[in-house]
């Protein structure tokens, strides 16, 4: 495949050859989160299409769908979190910031990566304490599966430790030059 196939498919490709190891190792980390966050959604909908077909159709509910897709879900988006920050695909309202000049538009970039940043490490350090918890008291899910709790709980700190991560490459990025163009994100 061609660098422009490669580019059309992915606009972030540009990081993979990028001179920094930092940010090569980051895109390849990142795009494989987001990946398995993308499948672990396959996943949950082929689950909840097995609940639904076992509970309508042969009426024998399992009881360990509903669990297990949540699971997933909390896993898919807290793992997706980094990737969608690297594709500019975070949730934001850039009526206005779509008519700054460059200058202002850095500013404003790098103040949402702040803001971003800081309370990514308050979650990933608050998490980090929650699935500590969890642990020592041997917590587990009140459902008749019984997961451990810090199973689910670890996807917290882990997708924000990730988020930061990303934050601090792009905000390094921003810096040197690299401000992105917004782009429309199609999985």
């Amino acid at each position: 495949m061609s660098e422009v196939d490669a580019s059309s498919k992915d606009p972030q490709a540009w990081r993979a050859s990028h001179a920094s190891l930092w940010v090569r190792m980051n895109y390849t980390v990142v795009t494989l989160c987001g990946r398995l966050a993308a499948a672990l959604f396959v996943v949950i909908a082929v689950m909840i299409t097995y609940e639904v077909v076992a509970r309508y159709l042969f009426m024998s509910p399992t009881i360990w769908a509903g669990d297990l897709a949540l699971l997933c879900q909390i896993w898919a988006s807290c793992l997706g979190a980094s990737w969608l920050l690297q594709h500019q695909a975070l949730i934001r309202i850039d009526m206005l910031i779509g008519r700054f000049g460059p200058r202002l538009r850095i500013i404003a970039e790098l103040w949402s990566l702040l803001i971003i940043a800081l309370f990514s490490a308050w979650v990933t350090w608050y998490g980090a304490q929650v699935v500590i918890d969890a642990v020592a008291i041997n917590a587990a899910s009140a459902s008749m599966l019984g997961l451990p709790m810090w199973i689910t709980q670890s996807a917290i700190p882990l997708g924000f430790g990730l988020l930061f991560i990303q934050c601090l490459t792009e905000a390094a990025l921003v810096l040197t030059g690299h401000l992105q163009p917004d782009e429309e994100v199609h999985v």
